[in-house]
């Protein structure tokens, strides 16, 4: 068989490629003479090999000479010709990079548009065509292929570019704190993917190996629960992308890769807020005790109690968030203030007051606040505040705790064991999972109450639906406090 005139064999029997430069490029890339090694014996395969090089060698020469690049060492000359013969063609190369578990980096150069695309297939077809002429099997003519439609986006961008896109659209909605951590997760996944890389090509299998690698080097369950509710949760990185139409509609990909199992969904309600028993109720509220509290406290702390409400909730009230409907005194859970947010859509709600909140004077106290010109229901509540404007309800509650619970079983206790002693108290009562729900703003798994159910009015809160369906007005701690208390 004639060797080619571009294939050289050494008396070992290996084979090496040489091309030479073109004379106009010699100064360019400061050589006269290509040579590489193909690492290989077998004649047929050297001379695809050498085929695909003088392909590519010939696809970067028209580059340099397109570009007008004055200077191109041989070392970017290799790197160019590299990435033309893994199928990057005459197309501008982007760089996707992927990390597997036990380290080892994929590196994966792709095309930015649908039309650099149809360019490099009709090439790439001609080109193979040439490939298996020029070992003697068939005739260089273009060969047709069909290739599965793409989905489509509105726009290509790079990860980086997205990432500050996503951030910048959050920020403003987002508590300090919060946004620090969603930052951390999302640079994360960019770094760890490369900036450069366009978001629409990322795939499922990308962010398996993502969440692996952070396994990997320590993180929790809950530490990557938290990062895929953030870069793949409703809201979150993803689900911002494809409602802008950076990437293709249908499947989110960084969903559905990281759960509990049940021996860690065990021990996370082992380890989580305990909801506090009748006599640590009574112990926490006794007049005694209760009178150590400020003012703004013990409201604070009342509410939480008779409301279910989060301490983020609370702090956030406006004076005009407690208000009539109809005849009923109620407390508003809104975010239509300034600096006002809830947690979840379902947590905008309204919530009757509790006929022992009423007793105790909540509502003297709030007029009282409304006569002193004070729009926020507890000023020392700041809306800019780094860990939110519940932090200071928090703080004082765990304060007066440690004072009072210093001889209880150790557990974790603090403002949201109000919440859970709330809800667990309405559950004994037989209040409804749906009237529950809609009082403290939770969510039922049921597609079937999210569809068909419609939200309770105030007077079916505080009520209930019968004499078998109790509302909140059943509940009673029989607390000893009176209106003295609160002074």
């Amino acid at each position: 068989m004639r060797i080619p005139h571009n294939l050289v064999r050494a008396a070992s029997g290996h084979y090496s490629f040489r091309q030479r430069v073109p004379g106009d490029l010699h100064a360019v890339v400061g050589l006269r003479l290509i040579k590489r090694a193909l690492n290989t014996a077998d004649t047929s395969c050297a001379r695809m090999r050498a085929t695909v090089l003088a392909s590519s060698y010939a696809q970067a020469y028209d580059l340099l000479r397109e570009r007008s690049v004055e200077k191109f060492g041989k070392k970017d000359l290799e790197d160019l010709v590299e990435r033309l013969s893994k199928g990057a063609g005459r197309n501008d190369l982007t760089l996707h990079r992927t990390q597997a578990a036990d380290g080892t980096i994929t590196e994966r150069w792709q095309m930015d548009s649908e039309e650099d695309v149809k360019l490099f297939r009709q090439a790439q077809a001609q080109a193979n065509a040439a490939e298996v002429a020029a070992i003697g099997v068939l005739d260089p003519t273009p060969v047709r292929r069909t290739h599965a439609s793409r989905p489509q986006v509105t726009e290509t961008i790079s990860l980086e570019k997205a990432r500050d896109a996503w951030l910048a659209s959050i920020k403003p909605r987002t508590l300090p704190k919060t946004y620090t951590i969603k930052l951390a997760a999302v640079e994360s996944l960019v770094s760890f993917l490369g900036p450069k890389s366009k978001l629409h090509t990322v795939s499922r299998p990308d962010l398996a190996r993502w969440y692996q690698h952070l396994r990997d080097n320590g993180a929790s369950t809950p530490t990557l629960t938290n990062k895929q509710s953030y870069v793949g949760g409703k809201g979150g990185f993803f689900d911002w992308s494809i409602a802008s139409g950076f990437y293709p509609k249908g499947d989110n990909p960084a969903t559905g890769h990281v759960s509990y199992s049940l021996r860690e969904k065990r021990a996370r309600r082992k380890l989580g807020f305990k909801a506090y028993d009748h006599e640590q109720i009574q112990t926490i509220f006794s007049p005694s005790n209760f009178e150590k509290l400020s003012q703004n406290a013990k409201w604070a702390s009342l509410i939480g109690l008779y409301t279910g409400a989060r301490a983020s909730e609370v702090g956030q009230l406006l004076v005009t968030d407690v208000f009539n409907e109809g005849k009923l005194a109620c407390i508003r859970i809104s975010d239509e203030g300034e600096n006002q947010k809830v947690k979840t859509e379902v947590s905008l709600r309204t919530v009757p007051l509790h006929p022992a909140l009423i007793e105790l004077g909540l509502l003297v106290w709030v007029e009282s606040r409304r006569a002193a010109g004070h729009k926020r229901l507890f000023p020392q509540a700041k809306g800019t505040a780094l860990n939110g404007q519940g932090n200071w309800i928090t703080k004082a509650f765990s304060r007066h705790l440690s004072v009072i619970g210093k001889d209880w079983p150790k557990a974790k206790r603090g403002f949201h064991s109000l919440r859970k002693t709330f809800i667990q108290e309405l559950q004994g009562l037989g209040v409804s999972s749906e009237l529950r729900a809609q009082i403290v703003g939770h969510e039922l798994d049921d597609e079937h109450h999210a569809t068909y159910s419609r939200d309770f009015t105030a007077a079916e809160k505080l009520n209930g639906m019968g004499k078998h369906s109790p509302g909140l007005a059943a509940l009673n701690y029989k607390l000893r406090l009176g209106p003295d208390s609160m002074d």
